[in-house]
C-alpha cells in the first residue's frame, strides 16, 4: 500500500501546481473554483429520510466562528467562508463571487448577491468587513493571518482590502475565516456561543458544546439548496467505537478514520473511504518553555532517535510515507532530503550536551532527568506510545498527556505543552508563504513552541510578498532546509490520517472537499 500511495502521489501533485497557479494568478477568482460532485444515478430516498449522522472526534465547543474549537461548523455547512480551499490546495469561490488583485498591496472582492444571515440580516460589504475585524481581534489565528489589514467598503457587492504589505496568497487566508453577524455577536455577548447568526445551508437545533451537534436545513439559504434536511453529529473519541456505530447502523459517516479502522471499512463493501492528499506528521517541541530544548544538540538527538520506518510500517500500516520537511515530498516547493534514524549519532550528541545515562537508562544532568510530558490525543495515542518507546532506548523519559481532541488546541495556542503530536502541518497549498509563516516565524500564534530564527524571519518576510512561483519555490526550499537544521519541529511521516468514511448509501460527495458536508450530498435508496 505505501508503494501505491507514492506511486500517485508524485504525479499527482504535478497537476496541482497546475491548479493552484491558475489560482494564484486569476484576476477574477473563478480559476479557482473546482468541478462539482461527480453525478450519481442512484435514486434518493424521501426528503424526511435525508438525515445524515456522523461521529467524530473534533467537536466544536462553541458555534462562533471567532473561537478556536468553532472549526468543524464550517465543514458542516453551518458557518461558511469567503471562500474554501480545497483538498488540492486550490481555492474555490464561495461567498465571495470573485477577487482581482488592484494594485500588490489591495485587493477587491466582490460578493455574492443576495445572502442574508439566518435572522433576515443582510450580508453586505459593511457586514463582511465586521466579520473580518471582529476575527481580528477576538480570533487568536487573526494576528498572524489578518495582522495590519484594512477592509473598505466600496459598495454593498465590493469590498476593499489593503494589506500592510504584497501578498500574492492573501486569498487564501481568507478561507480560516467564517463570515458571521458581528452587530448580533455584539449585542448578545456569550449567548452567541449557541446561539450564532451566520450564513450556512445549515442551522443548529441543538447543541451541546463538545458532544452533539443538530443541525437542519435552512429554507432561507441563498446558495444550491440542500439535498440533507437534517445533520446529526456525535462525539467519537474511540475509533474502534466509531467504527461500529457505522457497521449497526448508528451511523452513516466517520469523520476521523484512523489507520486500523480504514482497513476494515475499505474490505467491507458497505462503505466508501474518502482521503484528501497527505499531511505532514510531527512531534512539535517547546523550545520557549522548555530549558533543555532549548540546546540545539537534545533537538537534533530527539530527531535522529525517531525510527519512522517503524511509524509508516508499523502505526501507519503502510498508509504513509516519509516526510523531508514542512511540505510533502514531490510538491515543486518541498525539500527531498529526510533525516534517517541514528541512534549513535544521538546517544553522542546527548553526552556532548552533558546528558549522561543513569542506573536505570534515564539521561541526567545537574541532578535532573531528561524527562518530558508528551501531549497527545486519541488518534495520535499509538503514535505517541511507539515515540515514547523510541526516545527511551537514547535515554530520554517520557510521559503521555492524553486528552481530549478539542482541548488540545487550547493548550498548543497556550504553549501548554513539552512535546506534542499534533497534526497542523504541511499541506498542499496555494499560500506556501503564509503556511510557513505560520509556523515558523518569531511571535506568531501558531508557532506553538516559540522557535525564532532572525535569518528565517527575513527570509519568511521575501517570500510572503514573492509573486514569483518559482521564486516561491526557492525560497520555501531555503526556509525549510535552515528550519530542518534547527528541528524545531521532528517531521515525522506523511499520510492521509484525516479521511472520511461514509455508508455508500451516502452520495454527492465533493472530491476535492471530501471530508466537507455540502448542499450536494444525500442519502441514495
Amino acid at each position: 500500500m505505501l508503494s501505491r500511495y507514492s506511486s500517485k502521489l508524485v504525479s499527482f501533485l504535478f497537476l496541482i501546481v497546475i491548479v493552484i497557479l491558475s489560482a494564484c494568478s486569476s484576476s477574477n477568482g473563478q480559476a479557482g473554483a473546482s468541478a462539482q460532485p461527480k453525478s450519481s444515478t442512484s435514486a434518493a430516498v424521501p426528503a424526511k429520510d435525508q438525515v445524515l449522522k456522523y461521529v467524530t472526534l473534533n467537536m466544536p465547543r462553541s458555534l462562533d466562528p471567532v473561537h478556536i474549537d468553532a472549526q468543524r461548523i464550517t465543514s458542516d455547512g453551518i458557518a461558511e467562508p469567503l471562500v474554501y480551499q480545497n483538498d488540492d490546495g486550490s481555492i474555490r469561490p464561495w461567498l465571495a463571487k470573485s477577487w482581482k488583485n488592484v494594485e500588490p498591496t489591495q485587493w477587491e472582492v466582490e460578493l455574492q448577491p443576495n445572502v442574508k444571515f439566518w435572522s433576515g440580516a443582510v450580508m453586505d460589504a459593511a457586514a463582511v468587513k465586521a466579520a473580518l475585524e471582529r476575527h481580528q481581534k477576538l480570533n487568536k489565528r487573526g494576528p498572524s493571518q489578518l495582522g495590519g489589514v484594512q477592509f473598505i467598503v466600496k459598495d454593498a457587492t465590493h469590498l476593499q482590502i489593503q494589506t500592510p504589505k504584497p501578498d500574492p496568497s492573501f486569498i487564501f487566508k481568507l478561507a480560516a475565516f467564517a463570515i458571521h453577524n458581528a452587530a448580533q455577536a455584539d449585542l448578545i455577548g456569550d449567548k452567541f456561543n449557541k446561539e450564532p447568526d451566520l450564513t450556512g445551508f445549515m442551522k443548529p437545533i441543538q447543541f451541546t458544546p463538545g458532544e452533539l451537534l443538530i443541525a437542519e436545513a435552512f429554507p432561507g439559504y441563498w446558495g444550491d439548496k440542500p439535498k440533507l434536511q437534517r445533520l446529526e453529529s456525535r462525539l467519537g473519541t474511540d475509533g474502534q467505537a466509531r467504527l461500529l456505530a457505522l457497521k449497526n447502523g448508528d451511523a452513516d459517516g466517520d469523520m476521523n478514520v484512523e489507520v486500523e479502522q480504514r482497513v476494515s471499512y475499505e474490505k467491507d463493501s458497505k462503505f466508501q473511504t474518502y482521503f484528501p492528499v497527505g499531511s505532514t506528521s510531527n512531534l512539535w517541541l517547546n523550545i520557549k518553555k522548555v530549558p533543555s530544548l532549548q540546546d540545539a544538540k537534545v533537538r537534533q538527538a530527539i530527531n535522529f532517535a525517531v525510527n519512522r520506518k517503524e511509524l509508516i510500517d508499523g502505526v501507519n500500516r503502510g498508509f504513509a510515507s516519509k516526510a523531508t520537511g514542512h511540505f510533502p515530498s514531490g510538491l515543486p516547493y518541498a525539500i527531498e532530503t529526510g533525516t534517517e534514524m541514528d541512534k549513535a549519532k544521538a546517544a553522542q550528541l546527548l553526552d556532548e550536551a552533558g546528558w549522561k545515562a543513569g542506573s536505570d537508562g534515564i539521561r541526567a544532568k545537574d541532578g535532573q532527568k531528561l524527562q518530558y510530558k508528551m501531549l497527545t490525543y486519541s488518534v495520535f495515542q499509538p503514535l505517541a506510545v511507539a515515540l515514547q518507546s523510541q526516545l527511551k532506548e537514547v535515554g530520554i523519559s517520557v510521559e503521555l498527556n492524553v486528552v481530549e481532541t478539542t482541548a488540545s488546541n487550547q493548550m498548543m495556542l497556550d504553549g501548554n505543552f513539552e512535546l506534542a503530536t499534533y497534526c497542523s502541518c504541511g499541506s498542499a497549498t496555494g499560500d506556501v508563504g503564509g503556511q510557513l509563516n505560520s509556523y515558523y516565524h518569531t511571535g506568531i500564534a501558531s508557532n506553538y513552541g516559540g522557535y525564532s530564527n532572525t535569518e528565517v524571519d527575513k527570509l519568511l518576510e521575501v517570500l510572503v510578498s514573492e509573486f514569483d512561483g518559482k521564486k516561491q519555490a526557492e525560497l520555501a526550499k531555503q526556509i525549510q532546509t535552515k528550519v530542518q537544521q534547527d528541528v524545531p519541529i521532528v517531521y515525522l511521516y506523511n499520510s492521509t490520517r484525516w479521511g472520511a468514511a461514509y455508508n455508500k448509501k451516502v452520495q454527492g460527495v465533493d472530491d476535492n472537499l471530501k471530508t466537507r458536508i455540502t448542499p450536494a450530498m444525500y442519502i441514495a435508496q
